[in-house]
């Protein structure tokens, strides 16, 4: 109700309007607004635009004022909503408004406004991320390639283009002199009027409501901040922390990030740095994922060095970045996409830390000739989802234990199967070098090994006792 009763505040029936333009808006700016517009403000705003326009006749630039009355019977809508959807087009660029009062009369000037050219909608970083999330990547796609050219080479092409001089020639100074005074009063555009323009019009979305008092405070003082912050970069700086919500302390830091040599920023690389900021921050699938580190308040070696290899093993993995492990071990080769895929799933869909999940990591690629089949991969980190491993020393337990598991399982199968499946097996994943497993496994193996090699020596002795005992007694 407290809506309804708001836009009686603002505009009535009685009130008068005269609708204007001082540019032509033509069957292109028509596609312009149909296509990348109405996917913004809807059809009603489309509409609105387009009656409002109507009422300016053929290469007429002004019409004659009427009352709102009108409007409302013209769209078949209540003024309420001609008052909310007014506040779209002017909210997008597409209509500024004027309001002159005078006793009891109140009469609106609505100056249509052009849209944006195709290159402007799409270099915008506001209108173009709007239009992203509302129509999807594929319309999106369509609606860009509908006004994208084919760069054309013309570097075996000479411009041989003529001048306006080499066709024309200029007035003799008789002819200019005896017609000065009519020539300049004729030139000359009478005061209070203008000339229509073809100009694509230029407008601003935002007022700066972005607080840069703070932003210049947290820059660093050796940067300058009226040689940084120029008119443009002060724009795009509005627009990106309106798009990306981004405070001036968050922006600060991504500037910085961003100067060049001479303390100027690079509006591309700023627009990078904060897409990439905002992906890192906020959204569930940011390519720098892969690139965190494990916290440092779940880290156990810390503040002093590791005393044996197993604790270097574990500083490497509490330290380094799941992306950065991989690298490591493809002798600093990129990454194929499809990793880097796995290890956000273990970051994102199964939530595990960066260092636990470095240990599967490098636990399976050593199980697995330096692969990471995505099954083995899923099928260990649900395991230790559900345990809610936490550190890298619990992981390293685990697959410790895994590796254990999988010897005996193997011992048991290569005792079970005949003698022709051995060739079989030994191309299988389960046979793997010594020299490929992490140390701290091959450790655990030989650990192992031992403690059964002094169970079998015990047995074997405890064997050879009885059968002394037996000997001796059978003598008797």
């Amino acid at each position: 109700m407290k809506k309804m009763a708001l836009h009686w505040m603002h505009l009535l029936p009685v009130d008068r309007y005269i609708v204007r333009t001082s540019t032509e808006i033509n069957e292109f700016d028509r596609k312009l607004i149909t296509l990348l517009y109405q996917p913004l403000i809807g059809a009603i705003a489309h509409s609105l635009y387009f009656a409002l326009a109507s009422e300016l006749e053929r290469d007429q630039y002004t019409c004659e004022e009427t009352t709102h009355k009108t409007l409302m019977t013209m769209m078949g809508i209540p003024l309420d909503k001609i008052y909310e959807e007014r506040k779209k087009l002017e909210a997008i660029g597409l209509l500024k408004v004027y309001k002159k009062k005078e006793e009891d009369t109140v009469t609106y000037l609505y100056e249509i406004q052009k849209p944006f050219s195709p290159l402007e909608f799409f270099k915008d970083d506001v209108l173009s991320v709007y239009l992203y999330n509302r129509v999807g990547k594929h319309r999106y796609l369509q609606l860009r390639d509908r006004f994208t050219l084919d760069k054309f080479n013309k570097d075996n092409f000479d411009d041989t283009t003529v001048s306006f001089s080499d066709v024309f020639t200029s007035l003799h100074h008789s002819e200019i002199s005896s017609h000065q005074g009519e020539l300049s009063s004729t030139l000359a555009i009478e005061e209070g009027q203008e000339i229509v323009t073809h100009k694509d019009h230029s407008y601003k979305i935002f007022e700066e409501t972005f607080d840069f008092s703070m932003l210049t405070a947290h820059l660093s003082s050796m940067i300058n901040p009226r040689k940084l912050l120029t008119d443009n970069v002060r724009d795009t700086i509005i627009r990106l922390a309106f798009v990306y919500r981004m405070d001036p302390l968050e922006m600060s830091k991504v500037i910085q990030d961003s100067l060049l040599q001479d303390d100027t920023v690079d509006i591309d690389v700023l627009r990078e740095k904060v897409k990439n900021w905002y992906r890192f921050t906020h959204t569930s699938e940011p390519p720098a994922l892969g690139l965190r580190t494990h916290p440092e308040h779940l880290r156990t070696i810390v503040g002093r060095a590791p005393t044996n290899e197993e604790e270097e093993m574990v500083l490497h993995y509490e330290t380094a970045s799941p992306l950065t492990l991989l690298e490591s071990r493809s002798d600093g080769a990129k990454v194929p996409v499809a990793d880097v895929k796995i290890v956000e799933t273990l970051l994102l869909d199964y939530k595990l830390l960066p260092g636990v999940a470095n240990v599967l990591i490098d636990f399976v690629l050593k199980m697995s000739n330096m692969k990471l089949p995505k099954p083995l991969v899923e099928k260990i980190a649900g395991q230790w989802a559900r345990k809610n491993v936490k550190n890298v020393k619990e992981a390293m337990e685990l697959a410790k234990a895994e590796f254990k598991d999988r010897s005996q399982w193997n011992q048991k199968s290569d005792s079970a199967q005949a003698k022709g499946n051995s060739v079989k097996r030994q191309s299988s994943n389960r046979y793997v070098k010594k020299d490929r497993l992490p140390k701290w496994l091959t450790e655990e193996k030989k650990d192992t090994k031992g403690e059964q090699d002094d169970d079998l020596s015990k047995l074997k002795e405890e064997l050879e006792g009885k059968m002394k005992q037996f000997k001796s007694q059978k003598e008797v």
